[in-house]
């Protein structure tokens, strides 16, 4: 493997971590609430916090690579965010399908993509810098068909959720 830690950081990442986390904030939390009588929207929007908060760990081996905790503080609360509306997205789909399976994989295919490049919306030496315009509009095209396509798509299957 190309990728830097080689094999077991891949297996890490594209294995372990997803199944893992998922059995315990999807699987675990989210019956554990269900079953407290918890309303599905707190569910899907409060426990991703216990989700993303789990990624605070990260802190310390971004302070070891950059020597700068305030950038460490920053790409920490950034990976919160873009955690917390992951583990939003996770709990609606296994809550709307029953599917833990499914879940895993969209946990899988996001390690696997990593967060979106953004740089050439604000970064005059990138060379899609001056197609910002059309390709960011696209970008926010697809948010919006990915959110109103979400309930549609998952409306169907059986889940011991609803």
């Amino acid at each position: 493997f190309s990728v830097e830690g080689g094999f077991w950081v891949v297996m890490r990442n594209l294995v372990l971590a997803p199944i893992t986390e998922e059995l315990v904030f999807r699987a675990c939390l989210v019956r554990l609430w269900v079953s407290a009588a918890i309303s599905i929207k707190t569910i899907i929007f409060c426990s991703p916090f216990c989700f993303a908060l789990a990624h605070t760990h990260h802190f310390i081996e971004h302070v070891r690579r950059t020597r700068s905790k305030k950038q460490a503080l920053l790409q920490v609360l950034f990976q919160v965010f873009y955690t917390s509306l992951f583990g939003m997205y996770s709990n609606f789909m296994l809550i709307r399908t029953g599917s833990l399976i499914a879940v895993i994989l969209a946990h899988t295919f996001c390690n696997h993509q990593g967060f979106p490049d953004i740089a050439f919306l604000f970064s005059s030496s990138d060379p899609l810098y001056e197609h910002r315009k059309w390709l960011g509009g696209i970008y926010l095209c697809g948010i919006a068909a990915f959110t109103c396509l979400a309930g549609p798509l998952t409306a169907d299957f059986p889940s011991t959720f609803q």
